[in-house]
């Protein structure tokens, strides 16, 4: 595998755990499972399509702009270095560099 592919799958998968810790954290409540507020109510106090929020649900992710992180941060008062720090310990992975 050249270095380009690797730097596409790696860019992938990160895509993906920043979805699958959005999904998990925020969009559901992890201690019950269940959805915190609906989807659709959730997506138009973000001002995004829901959607948007059923494509970070599937599998393979989906990929995420930063405006839509920086819209979640807003709504859950996060700010955005909170926000990857936490996802970098939920998938340590993710990171970098250490």
């Amino acid at each position: 595998m050249n270095k380009n592919s690797k730097i596409q799958n790696h860019q992938k998968l990160a895509n993906k755990l920043v979805c699958n810790f959005i999904t998990k954290t925020i969009l559901y409540s992890l201690a019950e499972g269940e959805k915190k507020e609906s989807q659709n109510k959730y997506a138009h106090h973000i001002n995004i399509s829901s959607s948007v929020l059923t494509k970070m649900k599937r599998e393979e992710g989906y990929e995420i702009p930063l405006s839509t992180i920086y819209s979640i941060c807003k709504k859950e008062n996060l700010n955005l270095s909170e926000f990857f720090k936490k996802v970098e310990e939920m998938f340590p992975e993710i990171k970098i560099r250490d």
